[in-house]
């Protein structure tokens, strides 16, 4: 932490940065709350910390953390040979083995031996504690090096030969540059218009039914304003079913205003006024409605309250639930698009089947499975199945008996 100081103390004039310290990363989660809320952005002095606040915390402000790489790396060895350490055999924690093999070949090192544990969020200090003692007692090793600072101090105190892996000068600069460009873009991002589309579903014209339809609606009306009030926005309503809020982007996207709106549809869900909900972002109001638009038509396809989110090519949704996924709707990804052509599947689908792959690591789908994943019908998820099947990019691994109706649904494995 000094050293990150006295680097932007003696170079960015104006920069207000106030220190957050912890011994440990398991205790980061701690003070994470307080440093979030005071500050534009957050600098993570390493990985470690910031993947253990991932694990507790969300995080809505732009940050970086400043990795252990070859600059590290280097930096220890240049110590090293100036206080002639012998490191013929080495064990070394947190830089990716990629990096460390690069450094080996470029600068023509020769270990006899050397012990790597990656970082990983998996792992805690603990963890890579032991892991040196065991190879240290065990005589296989002559020093250690460590990115992690309670580790470092623990050996320190132990007499054993550790080295810390720090960050240079470069690295903090690089990073803090960075950092402080993602709070300018977001300060313009935010500055954007957002435009958000809520319909109610149900809202008949039968007379024998409107006094309880004009009931529901003002009950909800009064609901809504609350999260217009809260996302200073305006509100327009188009005819008995549509309203439309004007807002910035910057508003819509607050951490706060993410919670109210999910409490409106709980709202909505729990009076039995289900709606769904469009928002779309643009730097005019016609691009922003446009993008709402486009948000609007998926949403309309589920089957209770729900909202999707159109960022220039992007959507997003169902918000908030837990078959959210975040796709392109158009493609440009030259693979996406020949296997598009191969199985005449459209790009859409295949990118957000892919989306959904990597969400929850899994591959393997029936067509039931599928229609609920990507709110399409059935009929549809089996016709995409099918295609992938017969043009080489699926294969069945199994079969799912259902002894009450029906043919046997097949189980096919996706590969991509």
């Amino acid at each position: 932490m000094e050293k990150i100081l006295k680097v932007i103390g003696t170079q960015y004039d104006g920069l207000t940065i106030t220190p957050y310290i912890k011994e440990r990363t398991n205790e980061a989660g701690e003070i994470f709350g307080i440093c979030q809320a005071e500050n534009d952005g957050i600098f993570f002095t390493g990985v470690g910390v910031l993947e253990e606040v991932k694990k507790i915390k969300k995080i809505f402000k732009p940050y970086e953390s400043i990795p252990r790489s070859g600059y590290s790396l280097m930096s220890t060895i240049w110590e090293m040979e100036q206080k002639q350490v012998k490191y013929e055999r080495i064990s070394i924690d947190v830089v990716p083995d990629k990096v460390l093999q690069e450094i080996i070949e470029e600068f023509g090192l020769s270990f006899k031996k050397f012990y790597t544990m990656p970082f990983s969020a998996e792992h805690s200090e603990d963890e890579y504690l032991d892991r040196h003692l065991k190879l240290h007692d065990a005589g296989e090793i002559d020093v250690i090096l460590t990115g992690f600072g309670s580790v470092y101090r623990q050996l320190l105190d132990r007499g054993l030969p550790v080295f810390r892996l720090y960050p240079n000068n470069i690295q903090i600069r690089q990073n803090l540059e960075k950092l402080i460009w993602s709070i300018e873009t977001k300060g313009i991002r935010s500055a954007g218009i957002a435009i958000q589309i809520i319909k109610l579903r149900g809202i008949t014209h039968d007379s024998l039914c409107q006094y309880d339809d004009l009931k529901k609606r003002g009950e909800f009306y009064l609901e809504l304003l609350e999260y217009v009030r809260e996302v200073q926005g305006s509100l327009f309503a188009f005819g008995r079913e549509e309203m439309i809020i004007f807002s910035t982007r910057g508003e819509i996207e607050h951490e706060a205003n993410w919670i109210l709106f999910k409490e409106l549809m709980s709202w909505g869900n729990q009076n039995h006024t289900n709606f769904y909900s469009g928002i779309g972002f643009g730097i005019t109001a016609y691009e922003a409605e446009k993008s709402a638009r486009k948000a609007l038509v998926n949403a309309s396809k589920l089957k209770s309250s729900g909202a999707y989110i159109v960022d220039g090519d992007q959507i997003r949704g169902p918000l908030f639930e837990s078959d959210e996924l975040r796709y392109y709707i158009k493609v440009s990804d030259k693979m996406i698009l020949d296997i598009s052509k191969k199985t005449g599947i459209d790009p859409t689908y295949i990118t957000k089947i892919k989306a959904l792959m990597a969400k929850t690591d899994k591959d393997t789908y029936d067509s039931e499975e599928l229609s609920l994943a990507l709110n399409i019908g059935e009929r549809t998820a089996r016709r995409i199945l099918k295609k992938f099947l017969d043009n080489g990019f699926g294969v069945v691994s199994g079969r799912e008996s259902n002894t009450m109706r029906g043919r046997p649904k097949n189980i096919i494995k996706i590969s991509l």
